[in-house]
């Protein structure tokens, strides 16, 4: 066809036979999929994305028939998702570039891994929430956000204080531009344990943008994640604050109490602890000022977090 006197790509031969090649992939149609690479190479062995292409395809034909053997759906997810990592190795080793072919090869298997996983849930075979959040990961991997967040909230009623769930449900709503629900779902999973989040399985350039802060103010990446939420406290970046839970203001000054005790007496982590107790406080602050509390232990709070560290206290007043 053309498109204004111009010659477009349904013009040419090998770019049609190169797109049903890869609806062949979507579909898991791998010998197919192969025979038309093959095909394309015959007529241009250089045209682009076709070696890639072949390469993948033959890494699944080898693969695929251990699927076809009668497995549980829970162990067939498993396996499927090994071989992806495994996938994902050969592709490096290989010098396969993650382009169209490797991307409906992904789509396939991803799809695969959640029908087993999905089953497996219903049938109990697992524990519930490692399942829903295997799917919620796949999903999120996917591109498909709304239903990642569907798996995730409702995995959410069974494990409320998740904090690496927590994290990967805020950068779900900062993907579909939910940023309100975003912040507060990091605000509190850095709050609960900052140790528990895998920065690199977060895409919110928001968060990254915190963190390579974070570590260029540092220069020492083992402890930056924990000093992630000080700094986006102190830079207001956590600017959105839900209503405290009843009885939440008592099990913080429980929890602050803790924190102190390992602050004096655990010399080894103090470099950990001393971040953990800071932002502890703000919460406490923060929580004082939502529920109309004491202004004295405002102050209080405000001089301990001095004492603690005299340069966050400065730039968390400026």
């Amino acid at each position: 066809m053309e498109n204004g006197g111009q010659l477009t790509f349904d013009d040419d031969p090998l770019f049609v036979k190169q797109n049903k090649a890869h609806k062949l992939l979507e579909d898991g149609m791998f010998k197919e999929a192969i025979t038309m690479y093959e095909s394309i190479i015959e007529e241009n062995p250089n045209y682009p994305g076709v070696g890639d292409g072949a390469k993948a395809s033959k890494f699944w034909i080898n693969k695929i028939n251990k699927f076809k053997k009668h497995i549980n759906p829970y162990d067939k997810g498993k396996l499927l998702l090994k071989e992806w990592k495994d996938f994902e190795k050969y592709m490096n080793r290989n010098h396969v570039r993650h382009g169209r072919s490797t991307v409906a090869i992904q789509k396939y298997i991803f799809c695969d891994i959640i029908e087993s996983f999905t089953c497996a849930y219903h049938e109990g075979v697992a524990p519930d929430t490692d399942i829903l959040i295997q799917i919620g990961d796949l999903f999120k991997k996917l591109g498909n956000y709304v239903k990642a967040i569907d798996v995730y909230e409702y995995t959410r009623t069974f494990n409320i204080e998740d904090p690496s769930l927590l994290a990967k449900l805020g950068d779900c709503y900062f993907s579909i531009d939910e940023t309100s629900k975003a912040k507060v779902l990091f605000r509190e999973a850095f709050f609960i344990d900052p140790g528990q989040i895998e920065i690199d399985q977060i895409e919110s350039p928001f968060i990254h943008m915190l963190h390579k802060k974070t570590l260029e103010m540092l220069k020492n990446p083992e402890i930056t994640i924990y000093w992630v939420p000080v700094l986006a406290e102190i830079k207001s970046a956590f600017n959105v604050k839900r209503e405290p839970k009843k009885g939440e203001l008592d099990e913080l000054r429980k929890k602050i109490k803790k924190l102190e005790f390992e602050y004096t007496n655990n010399k080894k982590k103090k470099l950990y602890i001393e971040p953990r107790l800071l932002n502890h406080y703000f919460w406490l602050i923060d929580t004082l000022k939502i529920s109309g509390g004491s202004k004295k232990e405002i102050e209080q709070s405000l001089q301990r977090i001095n004492e603690i560290n005299g340069t966050i206290f400065a730039e968390y007043l400026s």
